[in-house]
């Protein structure tokens, strides 16, 4: 193949991805032209239909209809963000192609000199053609970088803007991060308008007597283990079926606990593929129902790595009593009403998480809390959020920039009559306003992989880590209190997964490995006294009636009878399954969650 073939070749083939790149950026342009006229929002059909809504919140018909619109819009809106983001890319390899390729032909093109010509002439000659060629190419360069700029300006738009056409089923991180500076778009204003009108028809908040004769969260009411005002059966046997009231069987694994409001049961279940919220009958244990958590492109993108003792369901839900609430290990929130129907449902994105996500739920008045830790340290990917529970949207965000994956779960105290959400993450416990997200003060006290969640007692926090230990902070101060609110520190017995439990007297610590040791809640160098038991543990003691109930992790339930000097084993059970979770406890019985089972104790 001589060299002119070779120049015919490049240059005839920088031609045709010329032309392609061109046809190319004007479908791109023509595309971002039309959706910017095309706002689907303003269509005659959704907003007609929008209108009968706010006139006729309850109408489910008129909802369902209102459904099947927002999944069309939905779709259109993922074929455009597909079509322009492969575009872009088709137009910066077209036209890096047409630039490489033209180069080529120019090379082969090059003259001989003439042998006429004197030396100084043929430099002069030389130059004019290289300065004629570079000017081509930087021309050729300004405008490869304005179309291609121009492509992938509309695939990011596209390809992480969020969309919430219709209701807030699908958000993405990025724009929920926006919607804590911006002002709301019109399909949030939207949504944000069809929310007040179903707010005339939503039951008001529970009382604290509600939530105190209910187990809405991790570990009871306010995430303390404790329960005072009920006596429950401490010995049985399920395999036997003696003192089982019934037992379920779960569809789904998960680690997290059940939770309890009047007569029903919720927990969460997931696989790779599938995450639901599963609820029982607390008389019958009938499954009443299990819905499944719809999911979004950002968050099914690819699977997230979990350990076995992880999964892929490990937090614990929570419920205001109007609604329940799940979180799984790809960052998929779902909100249900106790029926089963769908309230909203986001993403936060897939949490990079070296264990997989396990921060449970809590709520605060209207308010679902979500505590997002994530990364390594130095990374800046942690937050803090408050949702809405009846739309989902963020009310309030709290970077949490130093602070690394971590698996505890936060609680809220009363502090002199003040509310204070109580978070733990290396390296510090940070106490929030609730309300507003604000700081209110912290401690740096924490350190490596944080599991165990806090407690606290009489206006004193505790918070327990294998390292560098347990400490007891008193919950008055302001701003950076290290080095002047920690009333006592201690390193023994310190716990790498179960969360600490604080009475008025007394601070117990449970390692993994069956070590149990009590400390004097008011400070002691050392533990008042210990006990071991030969056995693994990853649930989180629980009192009830003044007894210690610990779950090791083959299902043997132990009730101890403690007391400032010592404890005394008064009973031992058998759940005949694998348990890694915390009971619930209601109306005198026991709800146990298994690996496979879900077992009501009771009288």
């Amino acid at each position: 193949m001589t060299p002119n073939d070779r120049y015919k070749i490049a240059f005839r083939t920088s031609i045709i991805t010329g032309v392609f790149a061109v046809i190319v950026a004007l479908l791109l342009i023509n595309d971002y032209a039309r959706r910017a006229e095309e706002d689907p929002l303003s269509g005659a059909i959704y907003t007609e239909m929008r209108d009968e809504l706010r006139n006729d919140p309850n109408n489910e018909a008129l909802q369902a209809s209102f459904r099947e619109l927002d999944a069309e819009l939905r779709e259109v809106y993922f074929d455009q963000r597909s079509f322009t983001y492969w575009g872009a890319w088709l137009l910066l390899l077209s036209s890096s192609a047409t630039i490489g390729l033209g180069k080529w032909a120019a090379v082969l093109r090059r003259r001989l000199p003439d042998p006429r010509s004197t030396p100084q002439e043929h430099r002069e000659a030389a130059d004019e053609v290289d300065s004629r060629t570079g000017r081509y190419a930087v021309a050729g360069l300004a405008a490869l970088t304005v179309v291609v700029a121009f492509g992938f300006f509309a695939a990011m738009e596209n390809r992480f803007a969020s969309i919430n056409l219709v209701s807030p089923h699908l958000v993405s991180a990025e724009r929920q991060a926006e919607s804590v500076a911006q002002p709301a778009t019109a399909a949030a204003e939207a949504a944000a308008e069809l929310d007040e009108a179903k707010t005339e028809n939503q039951p008001s908040l529970p009382s604290e007597a509600e939530r105190r004769e209910n187990w809405p969260r991790f570990r009871g009411p306010h995430g303390l283990g404790i329960v005072s005002d009920q006596s429950v059966r401490i010995e049985f046997d399920a395999e036997s079926g003696d003192g089982v009231v019934w037992q379920s069987d779960v569809p789904l694994p998960g680690n997290n606990s059940p939770i309890i409001w009047g007569n029903r049961i919720f927990l969460s279940g997931a696989t790779e593929e599938k995450r639901e919220v599963i609820c029982f009958a607390t008389e019958t244990g009938e499954r009443l129902w299990s819905q499944e958590v719809p999911s979004t492109p950002e968050s099914t993108a690819e699977v997230p790595e979990v350990m076995d003792d992880t999964g892929y369901a490990a937090p614990t839900m929570a419920t205001d009593g109007r609604s329940v609430f799940a979180i799984f290990a790809n960052g998929d929130i779902g909100a249900f009403d106790f029926e089963g129907k769908l309230t909203w449902s986001r993403s936060l994105g897939i949490p990079i998480n070296n264990y997989g996500h396990a921060s449970s739920l809590t709520t605060f008045e209207n308010l679902l809390i979500v505590q997002f830790d994530q990364g390594h340290e130095g990374d800046a990917l942690s937050k803090l959020l408050a949702l809405d529970v009846q739309s989902g949207e963020t009310v309030w965000e709290a970077n949490r920039e130093e602070v690394p994956n971590s698996w505890a779960t936060p609680i809220i105290v009363d502090v002199a009559g003040e509310p204070q959400l109580i978070v733990c993450g290396p390296p510090s416990v940070v106490a929030y306003s609730p309300r507003d997200g604000s700081e209110i003060w912290r401690a740096e006290c924490l350190d490596g992989d944080v599991g165990p969640s806090p407690v606290s007692v009489d206006g004193i926090v505790v918070v327990a880590n294998e390292m560098p230990g347990v400490t007891a902070i008193k919950a008055d101060g302001e701003g950076d209190v290290t080095e002047t609110h920690l009333l006592w520190e201690n390193y023994y017995g310190a716990p790498a997964l179960c969360s600490p439990l604080a009475t008025e007297k007394m601070v117990f610590l449970l390692t993994s490995d069956g070590l149990l040791c009590a400390y004097d809640l008011q400070g002691a160098e050392d533990p008042i006294w210990e006990h071991e038991i030969d056995a693994s543990f990853s649930s989180s003691p629980t009192m009830i009636d003044n007894h210690l109930h610990l779950i090791d992790t083959d299902g043997k339930v132990y009730v101890l009878d403690t007391t400032m000097e010592g404890c005394t084993t008064i009973a031992e059970s058998n759940l005949g399954d694998e348990c890694v979770t915390s009971p619930a406890v209601k109306d005198g019985r026991m709800y146990f969650r298994t690996k496979s089972k879900l077992i009501c104790i009771g009288k």
